[in-house]
């Protein structure tokens, strides 16, 4: 077997040399080093203390004042929940003084599906554009409840982009087997009154095909086959 050989390479790194370097970049820079490392240091001090100081007290302080509203809600005293009764705060209150909180993310939830229910569209949807937490199925309930909103209104071109907007959230989350499918059928249902036959039929065999398990399953076929035979 022939001897391999060592094939001359003038690129070929000198380890030495490499320290040499690193030591004079490091000297030269040092100060900015120093800085840079000072400043990652200085932010994840100022997350921690933020988490720590400001967010951890606003989330419990935003939790104590809604408890009493949400207990309310629970027990279907509509009145109650949403203004108060007279000693603790209703959910109308809290959306107001707790934004940014878990709390009052979901108060803002609730007093949407409380305007939304004594008719008053256009305050739901006030309320429920609030509800955006990191709860991602309130987030997707909040965007589909806006549409169902403007829907009532008449608004179909808002409604198909609230819609829009919960698919989207709904099919990266766990929830996206039932959530998916009941807001595909529903901006199917307004691409019909939008006289978009075609693109409606696309989101009914969506549901058929990608959610055969679904609740809008055979509702979504049927609907889809009357389209087809127009």
């Amino acid at each position: 077997m022939a001897k391999k050989t060592k094939p001359e390479d003038d690129t070929l790194l000198d380890v030495g040399e490499a320290y040499t370097k690193t030591e004079k970049f490091v000297d030269e820079n040092r100060s900015s080093l120093t800085y840079g490392i000072g400043g990652v240091a200085a932010l994840i001090v100022a997350v921690l203390a933020y988490q720590s100081f400001i967010a951890a007290p606003a989330e419990a302080k935003a939790e104590e004042s809604s408890w009493r509203a949400e207990s309310y809600f629970e027990m279907d005293s509509t009145d109650l929940a949403a203004y108060g009764d007279g000693f603790a705060a209703g959910l109308e209150e809290v959306m107001n003084d707790h934004s940014g909180t878990a709390a009052g993310a979901r108060a803002s939830y609730r007093m949407g599906m409380v305007h939304r229910d004594a008719g008053a569209f256009e305050d739901a949807i006030s309320a429920f554009e609030k509800a955006e937490m990191n709860d991602d199925v309130i987030a997707i309930l909040a965007s589909g409840n806006i549409g169902d909103c403007q829907v009532e209104l008449g608004d179909y071109d808002a409604a198909k982009s609230a819609f829009e907007k919960a698919i989207s959230g709904a099919t990266s989350s766990l929830a996206e087997s039932v959530l998916a499918p009941m807001y595909l059928y529903k901006i199917a249902l307004v691409e019909i009154e939008l006289g978009n036959n075609g693109a409606a039929k696309n989101r009914l065999d969506e549901i058929v095909r990608e959610y055969p398990k679904s609740q809008q399953k055979n509702g979504a076929e049927a609907l889809a086959a009357s389209l087809a035979s127009n």
